[in-house]
């Protein structure tokens, strides 16, 4: 989880924001138009596409967001100049959209003409894709269009979103949970409401994973009481968070093992636990951690968009 930390204080700083400075999530794919052009050169239109989204306050950082930034590319035309060597060149009409893709709306659209001259096709799409300036005044004002209807969505539909994430909560779905809970912009209407809910979604997440792990050192501990065993009981319950429900009951059980064997074992690990715990201290980015790893694992490259044909 710690590998998220340094993203999740990313993310947070951005969302602090006011409304008119609001930043709001969004996921940044290509359809399936793209399955015909070259890997490498899709590559370079993401990262357009995330450059536009970072350099227009859009966060693609963000554990779970309904919209999406995506492109549909037109071959307007294709040629080669004479060489040596020859040169291939492409004139493209890119369509970018951004789309609400869980009621299947189209929020805005902008088009540009783009071209590109290199050796062989695949240079020539990077070419192309790589003149996309994400400052252009079309692309600004498409974004613009977009975020007011992004910003709505979530004033009207926040409820909704946190009603949702406690059915899946009561399923014991918590990643999934605070993925959706913690899309919600803090600079929307129910922006306070979320982070709340999902801080006390984390920490409902983060008793029963604490319990799992004291069951499990205490299962080992009952079988085998042997010095070697001391210290895999005693690495499992360095794990256990100081604010987990079950704390008492783990330094009770550390305790007991520490009697039982060695007095000079070593629990350095609980030490160095409790200092990197400091860079953690705000539980809600402990529990964005959480959400991102869950939106990250669930996402691809390219998504179906036949709906938007």
């Amino acid at each position: 989880m710690k590998k998220y930390i340094l993203l999740l204080l990313c993310f947070m700083q951005s969302m602090l924001s006011f409304a008119q400075d609001c930043v709001l999530p969004v996921s940044v794919r290509l359809d399936e138009d793209f399955a015909d052009v070259p890997k490498s050169a899709c590559n370079v239109l993401l990262n357009s596409l995330n450059r536009i989204a970072l350099e227009n306050n859009l966060t693609t950082e963000a554990p779970s967001s309904p919209f999406i930034l995506t492109a549909h590319c037109d071959v307007l035309e294709k040629s080669n100049l004479p060489g040596p060597p020859i040169q291939t060149v492409y004139n493209l009409g890119l369509t970018l959209y951004i789309l609400d893709t869980y009621n299947q709306k189209k929020f805005a659209s902008t088009y540009i003409a783009t071209n590109g001259v290199g050796k062989g096709e695949v240079k020539s799409y990077i070419n192309a894709f790589k003149k996309i300036n994400a400052n252009s005044e079309e692309i600004k004002d498409f974004i613009s269009v977009a975020k007011s209807k992004m910003l709505n969505y979530y004033d009207t539909q926040y409820q909704n979103i946190i009603n949702e994430a406690k059915k899946l909560a009561s399923l014991q779905r918590y990643e999934e949970a605070l993925a959706m809970v913690l899309a919600i912009p803090v600079c929307s209407k129910g922006g306070d409401e979320a982070q709340s809910y999902g801080y006390a979604l984390y920490e409902e997440h983060l008793d029963r994973m604490n319990l799992f792990l004291l069951n499990r050192a205490k299962a080992l501990w009952s079988a085998n009481q042997t010095q070697q065993v001391a210290l895999d009981v005693c690495g499992m319950l360095a794990n256990i968070d100081p604010y987990a429900a079950c704390y008492d009951d783990a330094a009770k059980l550390m305790a007991e093992v520490k009697e039982q064997v060695r007095e000079d074992i070593d629990f350095e690990m609980r030490q160095k636990y409790n200092d990197s715990l400091q860079l953690e201290r705000d539980r809600i980015k402990a529990a964005m951690a959480v959400g991102v790893a869950f939106g990250n694992n669930q996402q691809t490259q390219t998504t179906n968009l036949m709906w938007l044909k």
